[in-house]
């Protein structure tokens, strides 16, 4: 009897081992994102304001750094009506051109006479970023700045030499980090900058961590190793399928040389860098009237959101401010609809109430109805050492949908490598979506769409990884009308 009982507290105690195994989190697996690319795949979206000389200039988007000062002279120049628009659109950070190529200073730089100060607007008195950044925070908005590496107006100086830019960049660099409040991104765009090498960005590295601590680098070619986020290889809207956060960093300096690198990532790259999706509203990136009737539709911009939100990755989407200082209303009312749309399709998951088994399911805080509860907190994982996973959804009833979307818990690190969906009305006999077979990459969200579907059964299918599954939610959706 006694060795009966020992036996059976024996078996007691090795099931609650191994249940409290069990609920221990999955570990990190591979690399993972820092604190700064959290905060940054969250954003989703951003806006990048492309204003400065060249929205005075006839149909001019490369300035050459000749344009005189005084023709810069916005009439009604209004930063909250561009925050007021980013509000309606649920874009929660912006990107100023606070210098781009053209060398033309948006701020009254003591380092040069080529900015605001010797413009018409104000009588010389103005700053656009202070207004900028002023607009932001009134309104909730992360603010991020553009000062282009590559400057064609220094270029004219007789004089100019990279060592001596190195320090005029420096400087005015520590101008905008220093005086103009929080800045969560700085855009280190490649155009032209073949020839800064790696220590003039080492120099000017330093000056962004020690003052902004917080602050996302966009880095691209020669800064490659101080990048958060790299470029996509495209101004097209569309990232790699897959599009992974991981890539070579050589990838980051030769862009000619590796875009699929770029585009795609690579799954066991050496360097976590997530893609940014940079694509403008318009065909060009500084206003121009001409282009009034060839703005984006919201489709256009829903495909878009797909390939990269949906790609994982982070939309940066072009809103140029035009002669006035505002934005247009056919491009503010545009990124609303489309705001309106992904509301009306993504806050309505069709698998809500449905009941949801899994072939390897941690259980516990873990369990695979967590994929379902439209919490961010919660999370489904699999069991140590199994990387696949059938998990089943049986909907209260026959449902149609023409979407998905998965989301992965990134900060746990890329784990699952290909995966697919099925769908029955039986829940015996299953029937592949072509379009979402054999995907690989999930990452911070992954959508696909299809053509209409009505079933009764969902199964997603984890079917290779390099850790045991750990999926912070999937859905099935129908997109709404105003997206088609």
């Amino acid at each position: 009897m006694k060795l009966k009982k020992l036996f059976l507290a024996a078996g007691f105690t090795a099931a609650a081992t191994v249940s409290v195994t069990a609920q221990k989190a999955p570990e990190p697996c591979g690399l993972t994102p820092s604190a700064r690319q959290i905060e940054w795949y969250n954003r989703e979206m951003i806006a990048f304001f492309h204003f400065g000389i060249n929205t005075f200039e006839d149909f001019v988007n490369e300035g050459d750094g000749k344009a005189s000062t005084a023709i810069f002279n916005p009439t009604a120049l209004d930063c909250e009506q561009w925050m007021q628009t980013l509000k309606s659109a649920g874009i929660p950070a912006a990107i100023l051109t606070a210098k781009h190529a053209d060398g033309f200073c948006l701020w009254p730089s003591k380092y040069t006479d080529y900015c605001v100060k010797n413009s018409t607007w104000k009588g010389g008195k103005g700053d656009v970023v202070r207004e900028f950044v002023d607009a932001c925070e009134e309104y909730g908005i992360k603010a991020g700045i553009y000062l282009g590496p590559h400057d064609r107006h220094e270029h004219l100086r007789p004089d100019y030499t990279t060592e001596k830019y190195k320090y005029y960049y420096a400087a005015q660099l520590e101008e905008l980090m220093s005086d103009y409040g929080k800045i969560w991104e700085t855009w280190w765009d490649g155009a032209g900058a073949d020839e800064l090498t790696t220590p003039l960005y080492t120099h000017w590295y330093k000056i962004v961590r020690e003052k902004q601590p917080d602050c996302v680098i966009f880095g691209t070619k020669n800064s490659y190793p101080f990048a958060d986020v790299r470029w996509m290889g495209n101004e097209a809207g569309k990232a790699g399928d897959p599009c992974w956060a991981t890539t070579d960093s050589i990838a980051i300096r030769d862009e000619a040389a590796y875009y699929q690198a770029l585009n795609e990532g690579i799954y066991n790259g050496n360097a976590y860098v997530p893609a940014e999706t940079d694509v403008s509203i318009r065909p060009s990136w500084f206003y121009h009237e001409e282009e009034d009737n060839r703005v984006k539709t919201v489709k256009e911009l829903w495909d878009i959101y797909c390939t990269s939100v949906g790609h994982n990755s982070v939309l940066l989407l072009n809103l140029p401010p035009d002669r006035r200082g505002l934005l247009h209303s056919k491009d503010s009312l545009h990124i609303a609809l489309l705001n309106q749309g992904i509301h009306e399709t993504f806050d309505k998951n069709l698998l809500a109430g449905s009941r949801v088994s899994a072939t390897n399911n941690r259980g516990g805080k873990f369990d695979a109805r967590y994929l379902i509860d439209n919490d961010k907190q919660t999370y489904y994982a699999g069991r140590d050492g199994n990387v696949k996973s059938d998990i089943t959804f049986t909907l209260p009833r026959s449902t149609t949908f023409d979407c998905l979307m998965a989301e992965e818990v990134i900060e746990l690190g890329h784990r699952t490598s290909r995966w697919s969906v099925e769908y029955s009305n039986n829940g015996k006999d299953w029937t592949s979506i072509p379009e979402a077979t054999g995907k690989q990459c999930i990452g911070y969200k992954w959508i696909v769409r299809f053509a209409p579907i009505t079933a009764k059964y969902v199964r997603l299918r984890i079917e290779d990884g390099r850790a045991c599954p750990a999926i912070h939610s999937f859905g099935v959706y129908k997109q709404a009308e105003i997206l088609k």
